[in-house]
């Protein structure tokens, strides 16, 4: 009675896993397939982005056929507890289908380790070359001297608006009374309406040609810095994250290969042997 309770339990459970677990395998294999074909054609094979999104995908989704397989199995054990039936052939031929699937993902996530490793080298230098690129681009245009000349023109024209104003008591009270002008400016106004040699100190030190140059030089080449930093983490972290998932993908997907393999030729393989008297 108890036997018969657990066998009425037992097989609703089996067949509600096997299929869960076949639906998993069946669902990442439809995403696989919509990962390789490309949203916009035409498309070569060997473009680097191309392989390092699907890579990069495959590898975050690897589990999932891992578990359909678990549930599967799982559902085989629940009804190998039967002994009054047993599994029928479909079953046996999804569970084979299964492990030369977790064989072959075994393989592809081998392989998927060292070519996005690879791929994501050849991506990092390239981004460092462009920004190396960029920023020695930069710092030409700032060296060269039609650059320091039109700013000594500027310096020399605030200097002459500002000599100006300082002149005309009544256009500098109207400067310092509007509500329009930073309290900042009317601070240094009032500085240079006190002293007016600071003019010249105050543009030395904010409006020199040489200074704002370097000031900007210093910008440019701490952005290089960073984004140099930047690029190389994502690199490694990218390098780290999906090689090592990879690689433990593989492995585990070859190690249920052989266990299975092993458990499902076995009982054929004893059934042959000739009894012995």
């Amino acid at each position: 009675m108890k036997a018969t309770a657990n066998r009425l339990f037992s097989t609703p459970a089996a067949l509600i896993s096997k299929l869960v677990g076949l639906l998993l395998i069946v669902s990442f294999l439809i995403d696989a397939i919509t990962l390789v074909i490309p949203s916009t054609p035409p498309f070569s094979p060997l473009d680097r982005g191309w392989q390092l999104n699907v890579t990069t995908q495959l590898v975050e989704r690897g589990f999932i056929p891992m578990l359909g397989m678990a549930l599967l199995f799982a559902g085989s054990w629940m009804d190998s507890l039967q002994d009054s039936s047993q599994e029928g052939k479909l079953w046996q031929l999804v569970k084979l289908g299964a492990l030369i699937l977790s064989g072959l993902l075994g393989l592809g996530f081998l392989l998927i380790a060292p070519l996005h490793i690879n791929n994501v080298r050849l991506a990092s230098n390239q981004t460092l070359e462009q920004i190396q690129q960029q920023a020695s681009q930069a710092e030409g245009q700032l060296e060269s001297p039609g650059l320091k000349t039109q700013l000594s023109q500027q310096q020399s024209q605030v200097k002459t608006q500002l000599t100006d104003l300082l002149k005309d008591d009544q256009k500098l009270n109207q400067t310092l009374q509007s509500d329009q002008v930073p309290q900042q400016q009317k601070d240094l106004l009032q500085q240079f309406k006190s002293d007016p040699g600071k003019v010249d100190e105050f543009l030395n030190q904010q409006l020199n040609p040489d200074t704002i140059v370097n000031r900007r030089l210093t910008q440019v080449r701490e952005r290089k810095q960073q984004l140099e930093k930047q690029t190389k983490l994502a690199a490694l972290k990218s390098q780290v994250q999906i090689g090592a998932s990879s690689v433990l993908l593989a492995i585990a997907y070859l190690i249920i290969t052989g266990s299975g393999l092993r458990g499902v030729l076995s009982p054929q393989m004893g059934a042959r042997k000739p009894s012995t008297r």
